[in-house]
């Protein structure tokens, strides 16, 4: 197992109290984030293994450190679990049951008996997101002594999303992240959302291959469309520099983590940002 370490502090009883935790699962690990109640990181870790681990092992990894340190009997604050899930569905406000989030899902993907649907209203949007939580995490969120809310990352986009300027939610706008093995793109245009798609990636050439695609079918203008990026990626990447050649403005997202170096900070956004869109 690596372990990344950043930031490492003591972890006080005021930040036990009304800090701010957020974890997220992805494809080979588990990355933290522990701030304190004004947002500010006290501790910023990412554990990677390879090869990857089941999810299982995962949360059982994970569930051991809080432990060890003290987060997961006496954490009070508020805490938020991310989970890279490919099942989710956006429902529109006026055609959604609670009863029915299960069929939802259904109609496009595989639901296991043992998983999970969960769904969240999305604020200022006329729709829900319904996306499936493993049983793992479903266990794992129960075992905090504080309540614990499970996110898909589509739900921390839509927030950054709404953080954009707002010229740009008119004229309209790509975000994308990039991950090991996934890629989430989001589309804005007329302050209305247009395409929200994850996609499981093997190689940078298919995040290319769907970024510029996703311009093409939408007839969106490469010299006009910027593009926002974040994740397991940077401005010197090979995805990046690839996708420079044809769309001219390409940026990451606008984001700052206090006391973080920016060089971290793209692949930390939606952890970050987490905890902000409960």
């Amino acid at each position: 197992m690596q372990v990344h370490s950043i930031i490492s502090n003591t972890i006080s009883e005021d930040i036990l109290n009304k800090g701010h935790l957020s974890i997220r699962f992805s494809a080979d690990g588990f990355s933290l984030l522990l701030g304190d109640q004004r947002y500010n990181p006290v501790v910023l870790k990412s554990f990677t293994n390879d090869p990857a681990p089941s999810l299982v092992t995962q949360v059982a990894n994970c569930t051991q450190w809080l432990e060890d340190h003290t987060l997961l009997s006496k954490f009070r604050g508020t805490c938020s679990i991310v989970v890279d899930s490919l099942a989710a569905t956006v429902i529109p406000e006026d055609l959604f049951s609670t009863d029915l989030t299960r069929f939802y899902l259904q109609q496009s993907n595989h639901v296991s008996l043992d998983d999970n649907s969960y769904y969240k209203k999305i604020d200022g949007r006329p729709f829900y997101l319904v996306y499936l939580v493993p049983e793992s995490i479903t266990q794992l969120a129960s075992k905090m002594a504080c309540n614990c809310n499970v996110l898909h990352p589509a739900v921390c986009m839509l927030s950054l999303a709404d953080q954009i300027n707002a010229a740009d939610h008119q004229r309209g706008f790509c975000m994308i992240e990039i991950r090991k093995r996934y890629l989430e793109l989001l589309v804005i245009r007329n302050d209305q959302l247009v395409l929200l798609n994850r996609y499981k990636i093997n190689s940078p050439r298919e995040a290319v291959y769907h970024t510029l695609n996703t311009f093409k079918q939408l007839d969106y203008n490469l010299e006009t469309i910027p593009l926002f990026y974040s994740g397991e990626t940077h401005k010197e990447s090979e995805e990046i520099l690839q996708m420079k050649r044809y769309i001219r403005k390409i940026t990451s997202v606008p984001y700052n983590i206090k006391d973080i170096e920016k060089e971290y900070i793209p692949a930390n956004i939606i952890l970050a940002e987490a905890t902000r869109c409960e």
